[in-house]
């Protein structure tokens, strides 16, 4: 990495910092570089100026918030010619990979016409024009690329131009579920219980009893669904008291079965900066003091769920969690995330994974915009989401109420969710 970062412009600054400040990205994702980026910048070094270059890329280049020293590069050094996505093409390799074409001249970036091409859904290539300017989500250096018909732009532009940010917003910004670091020590099932102890069932098939004070149920992104709080089929051995810090002393039954798993737990990366050897990491998604809206980080919608006050239930770190001022906040921002409108929206932006799905990381949700008239919001969409444990509505109702909530109208926003819906 060292080594890289002296030699690579787009290895000395990978992110796309006003992506990963929002979204609270720690220190060490600035690290992070694919190097299919190493790989264009020194196919750009070799070519003569106004030489032409053309590469298969990952798609997530264009995309993630590691790719943004690549798309700065891009900019900086070349003219594009050509983007053609193709995600939903039909499979042209053995392995599953997400793959683009780029090519460009080595040339200044003026803002001249480029041809963009997608497999979108798996149909025959569609292709358009579109100014280098209207590429990007936003003018800062390293902007992720929306690759989207022109109608869809700017139906796109006109939903974010409703409201601000998620992590700008009286909720803020997204929090990833807590991590382990070694799952085998901390998930187990429940076999039997009473009211000082539990008997467990470790993925191993080993029993042991623990102190029943110590767990929680848990909740993975995979077992989500819309509106409905997952049911308790697994639990987690939670290691700290009530205020999130790790216990001081570990009690005499969870002692003895954590013993087996001490050299595996304080091998984790997260542990060796002071923390006890029996932590958990990133907890703040798992604080029961107010109400949480939760949902999956992988999928073809967010599919959230919101979580009341005192529940105890862990989201692990295939969720994540906004943890709201109010249950009516919750509800309007479940009900919002749970709508075609927000789906389409970051669909748009979300990185793109097998079958369809997307990933819906903390930095994707940051940049969600969020009705600027919230009082509106929390009354037409609040009270669908308030209703939907007894009978969700659909995605017409929920549709409606998010545009009254946006003041926006159908026609503003049916391309963008007639091209990230199908």
């Amino acid at each position: 990495r060292e080594r890289l970062r002296r030699e690579f412009a787009v290895a000395r600054a990978a992110a796309w910092e006003p992506g990963a400040a929002p979204a609270g990205a720690g220190p060490g994702f600035a690290a992070q570089v694919d190097l299919a980026a190493v790989f264009l910048e020194r196919a750009v070094r070799l070519a003569s100026p106004g030489g032409a270059i053309a590469l298969l890329l990952p798609v997530k280049l264009w995309q993630s918030l590691a790719g943004g020293g690549a798309r700065r590069f891009v900019a900086e050094e070349m003219r594009v010619l050509l983007i053609e996505d193709h995600t939903e093409a039909p499979a042209a390799f053995d392995a599953a990979v997400y793959p683009s074409l780029l090519v460009a001249r080595r040339l200044p970036s003026p803002d001249a016409p480029v041809t963009v091409s997608s497999y979108h859904c798996g149909s025959a290539p569609l292709r358009w024009r579109a100014r280098w300017s209207s590429i990007p989500f936003d003018d800062s250096p390293g902007a992720p690329w929306l690759l989207l018909p022109p109608d869809a732009r700017r139906a796109f532009d006109r939903v974010r131009g409703a409201g601000g940010p998620l992590a700008e917003s009286v909720i803020g910004r997204p929090h990833l579920g807590v991590k382990c670091g070694c799952n085998d020590a901390f998930v187990v099932q429940l076999v039997d219980c009473d009211d000082d102890v539990a008997v467990i069932e470790g993925s191993d098939g080993r029993r042991a009893t623990i102190e029943r004070v110590l767990l929680r149920p848990l909740a993975r992104g995979e077992h989500l669904a819309r509106w409905n709080r997952p049911e308790r089929s697994e639990w987690i051995i939670w290691t700290h008291d009530a205020g999130g810090a790790p216990l001081e002393r570990l009690p005499a039954h969870a002692a003895r079965w954590f013993a087996r798993w001490r050299h595996a737990l304080m091998s984790r990366t997260d542990a060796r900066h002071g923390a006890r050897w029996w932590s958990l990491f990133r907890t703040e998604s798992a604080r029961t003091d107010r109400p949480r809206v939760i949902w999956c980080d992988l999928g073809r919608e967010p599919r959230a769920s919101v979580i009341a006050t005192g529940d105890g239930l862990v989201p692990i770190n295939s969720c994540y969690a906004a943890r709201c001022a109010d249950d009516r906040d919750a509800f309007t921002l479940a009900a919002l995330l749970n709508g075609p409108l927000a789906r389409a929206w970051l669909n748009a932006i979300a990185e793109p994974a097998r079958g369809g799905y997307r990933r819906y990381f903390g930095w994707t949700l940051s940049l969600l915009p969020l009705p600027r008239d919230w009082a509106r919001a929390r009354d037409v969409l609040g009270a669908l989401g308030e209703r939907a444990a007894r009978s969700a509505p659909g995605d017409r109702e929920l549709l409606d109420a998010a545009l009254d909530a946006y003041e926006l109208e159908h026609d503003d926003v049916a391309p963008l969710i007639a091209w990230a819906l199908g």
